[in-house]
């Protein structure tokens, strides 16, 4: 790679992404040794796996109706697309363990892996459609195991075994709850529409006035956020099922709790 072919292309970017500030160093480094086939794609996901907003505002508003025509094709309707489009966003947005740390301290976002090789709307959708296809495969697992169960015998579990399980989940729950409260009310409001409610991502996003990349990331700090809580306080306890779960239970209640108090009115 020349440096005149650098320039060029640095240039080129930034004539289609004004808004996107990176430094041409920057660049370079992310560059390599490589000739891209797309070389301002390969710009703006540099820019991206720095977190500059303004990359990520750009890939929302640039691909995103590109990736869902093209992910539509495999889903099971826009909504689903939608969903497919932020699980995308939110996994190119989560760090990557191999990258070189930022000056900030924090690792890259993994769409540092895309090397322009493709276009940057294909590479979003391939990743769009390895995430359904996991949705399908994990599917017809439970699909299995729902079926295994309904002709397998039942037992009854001992009462000991019972009351321990019952005392654990209290006080899960009870860590779970301040966990839960000392996330911003964005990320309450957002677990609570995603998980609590089963609402889409994007119509979550919509209400809060949120856009797609603020959605996932918000969503990706807040289960960071009660993953460090609740394994400090209970190693073990963490996954992202049980934050699903208690983030709808925790729904419930809130909305039990709000008719309660209207019913007394």
């Amino acid at each position: 790679m020349s440096a005149e072919s650098l320039l060029s292309w640095f240039r080129a970017a930034q004539r289609r992404w004004p808004l996107v500030r990176w430094n041409i160093d920057r660049f370079e480094c992310h560059v390599g040794a490589e000739t891209p086939s797309y070389p301002e794609d390969l710009y703006l996901g540099g820019a991206a796996s720095e977190r500059l907003d303004p990359a990520w505002e750009a890939i929302h508003s640039d691909f995103r109706e590109e990736v869902l025509r093209r992910v539509t094709r495999i889903g099971r309707g826009p909504q689903e697309a939608e969903d497919l489009w932020g699980e995308a966003i939110a996994r190119l947005i989560s760090e990557d363990p191999d990258g070189t740390p930022l000056p900030s301290g924090r690792r890259p976002g993994r769409i540092r892996r895309f090397r322009g090789s493709v276009p940057l709307p294909s590479y979003i959708s391939v990743v769009a459609k390895r995430i359904a296809m996991d949705r399908m495969r994990r599917d017809a697992v439970s699909q299995e195991i729902r079926v295994n169960r309904a002709s397998a015998p039942t037992t009854t579990a001992p009462s000991e075994d019972a009351s321990a399980n019952a005392e654990l989940a209290d006080r899960f729950a009870t860590e779970f709850a301040q966990a839960f409260i000392s996330l911003t009310p964005t990320m309450q409001a957002l677990l609570s529409l995603v998980y609590g409610q089963g609402m889409g991502k994007a119509e979550a996003g919509r209400l809060l006035g949120l856009r797609d990349y603020q959605v996932s990331r918000e969503l990706r700090m807040a289960t960071e956020s009660l993953r460090d809580r609740l394994e400090l306080l209970r190693p073990g306890t963490w996954s992202p099922e049980a934050a699903e779960a208690w983030a709808r239970a925790w729904t419930a209640l809130s909305q039990g709790g709000r008719e309660g108090r209207h019913e007394q009115t």
